[in-house]
């Protein structure tokens, strides 16, 4: 195949091969975070780069490809687990953020621990309504427990634009929130 350059934000122009050395590590951690399994992460980074070299030519050079690429992860992650049929409950990883895990654990009643299930999946789908510029730094870092560090690098953005994004996502969450 006849490797056509692509642009990303902070990235200069790169071939296919390039994108896979620099994202291969950061999407198998991103990944994991998610599925907790070695076998299913590999799958979910395979296909995600499948997805990305069959649609390398199309890749928008004034998008970022850091968010497009962390963004399909995503949703092959959320797709698997769909697949097994594992629903997002307190026990989940991607839950454990909040401490709600321990709180359910900790629950005396039944009801304790459903009021707390029902909270997370009120959550989630909150973050689900967000704007995309918002959604995945919001998920990765109260969802998936990501350092600012750590999305700084896997977003290629600068550390104010982090805190800002968090900032706002968390006030429009919040409205979310306080309508339902």
């Amino acid at each position: 195949m006849d490797m056509q350059p692509a642009v990303g934000r902070g990235l200069p122009v790169v071939s296919y091969e390039q994108l896979f050395e620099h994202y291969k590590d950061k999407i198998f951690s991103f990944a994991w975070k998610i599925l907790r399994s070695k076998t299913d992460t590999e799958e979910a980074v395979q296909e995600t780069f499948l997805k990305l070299y069959v649609n390398f030519e199309r890749l928008d050079p004034a998008g970022s490809v850091s968010s497009l690429i962390f963004t399909t992860t995503k949703n092959i992650c959320i797709d698997m687990l769909r697949k097994r049929k594992t629903k997002l409950t307190l026990s989940h990883p991607m839950m454990n953020h909040e401490g709600w895990e321990n709180q359910v654990a900790e629950a005396s009643r039944p009801e304790d621990a459903l009021i707390l299930k029902e909270t997370s999946e009120h959550v989630l789908a909150a973050i689900d309504k967000l704007p995309k510029a918002y959604r995945l730094m919001v998920y990765q870092r109260y969802v998936l427990d990501m350092s600012m560090e750590e999305i700084v690098e896997m977003n290629q953005v600068k550390m104010n634009t982090v805190k800002s994004r968090l900032k706002r996502g968390r006030d429009l969450l919040r409205k979310h929130l306080d309508k339902g």
